[in-house]
């Protein structure tokens, strides 16, 4: 049987036969046609955890595999799933830097509607996210985190492999999203890891179940490799923070540091203090107190303002003055209709639209509401800031909300914690 049959007779395939698969599609052996219809096979019947292991092998095995110089501690790494407003690495990469934990980060930039921690980094005028893996070691060696695009050398299989599957509607799938994840993050050279995997209507597990059994399978892959990992399952049915689209989610994330609370600051600590915990050694309480003590002691702010000055990055969006200005630009809002209960946003849509807008020339958009808030008739909804916005943008914002006179339930913004 070939690979194409053995998937589809929900047979073992083994390391040979996945390393011919992938590498004859990289070669130009496998047609494109063939390949899609391996995804197509693994998409309606699976593939068995050891395999899924194999597959992430071959991927890592395509490329470079990164290697960096020993220090005290092990050089950590988290990744989100994809979520709207989800700024946590501007957050967490300076939290755990400050506590001496390394923190190098690999990140992609326009990632469907909810953008890349790449872009997010690049609204800070003049930084460089495109650069070396030495440089990048350099900048760590003098701040204790870089956060860099990703290279062309790292795991060149799953750029073709992801492409193609972009291409082919073959994206949500169990073990190619395991494998295109882990794969990257074992080429990136950390030893511990805390993944956030989202579910919700915004997310791509749109069901915690699903979301558990992702994040259970990388966790799992991950420790076979050698690696200490842990993942968080988070709600995505409303946006984790309230600055949607670049500039505003830059300044969401500084004004956490800053000392604002919310659901973006406590799912920051909670990965932070995973992190440090795993990569010291230390109780999981230990992790989390000293998360807190360094976001509320002020040295993560600092820490942050290092990391941006060290890539190259202007530190105006620090300075309260020319927020002030970007809030004064308000250029339209979506108010509530009635009085009663958000009871749900379409987070996808206001992801999109938001990412258009923000294409536009504007800064981006606040959201002030949560599935479960209460509102009054002429609340805000949403308010854009910057290029005026159309009033179609505003007409399809208003659609993202919906408002019920009864009661809803809050999601909890932490469903499970996986180890």
């Amino acid at each position: 049987m070939n690979a194409i049959e053995l998937v589809k007779n929900k047979k073992p395939l083994g390391k040979a036969i996945l390393r011919e698969t992938v590498n004859g599609y990289l070669s130009g052996a496998v047609s494109k046609e063939r390949m899609t219809e391996f995804l197509r096979a693994v998409c309606d019947n699976g593939l068995s955890d050891e395999d899924v292991t194999y597959l992430t092998e071959v991927m890592v095995e395509s490329g470079e595999r990164l290697c960096f110089t020993p220090r005290k501690y092990p050089y950590a790494d988290k990744h989100s799933t994809g979520g709207v407003s989800d700024t946590t690495t501007l957050i967490v990469a300076p939290i755990v830097a400050s506590s001496g934990v390394p923190f190098l980060k690999m990140s992609g930039r326009r990632l469907g509607h909810t953008g890349g921690t790449i872009d997010k980094l690049e609204c800070f005028k003049g930084l460089k996210t495109e650069m070396s893996v030495e440089e990048a070691e350099r900048i760590v060696d003098k701040v204790g985190a870089a956060i860099i695009a990703q290279t062309k050398e790292l795991v060149p299989a799953d750029k073709a492999m992801y492409k193609l599957r972009d291409e082919t509607g073959t994206v949500k799938s169990l073990p190619l999203i395991a494998s295109s994840v882990v794969s990257k993050k074992l080429a990136s050279g950390a030893e511990v890891f805390v993944l956030d995997v989202k579910t919700g209507c915004g997310a791509f597990m749109e069901t915690p179940e699903d979301a558990r059994a992702l994040a259970k399978l990388m966790v799992r892959i991950l420790k076979t490799s050698g690696k200490k990992a842990a993942a968080v399952i988070s709600d995505m049915n409303s946006p984790l923070g309230d600055g949607v689209g670049g500039v505003m989610e830059v300044i969401d994330a500084i004004e956490v540091l800053e000392g604002k609370k919310g659901r973006l600051r406590d799912l920051a600590l909670l990965i932070a203090g995973r992190l440090i915990s795993l990569a010291k050694g230390v109780s999981e309480e230990e992790g989390q107190r000293q998360a807190e003590s360094l976001l509320d002691g002020g040295m993560a702010i600092n820490k942050l303002k290092e990391i941006v000055a060290a890539e190259g990055g202007a530190l105006d969006l620090f300075q309260k003055e020319t927020r002030e200005d970007i809030y004064a630009q308000r250029a339209g809002v979506v108010r509530a209709e009635k009085d009663g209960c958000v009871s749900a946003i379409d987070c996808v849509k206001l992801g999109f639209l938001a990412r258009e807008y923000e294409n536009g020339g504007g800064y981006g958009m606040i959201v002030p509401v949560k599935v479960g808030s209460t509102v009054k008739k002429g609340d805000v909804l949403v308010s854009v800031y910057g290029q005026e916005a159309k009033d179609d943008t505003l007409h399809a914002l208003s659609e993202c909300f919906s408002v019920t006179e009864n009661k809803v339930k809050t999601n909890p913004l932490i469903y499970e914690i996986v180890t």
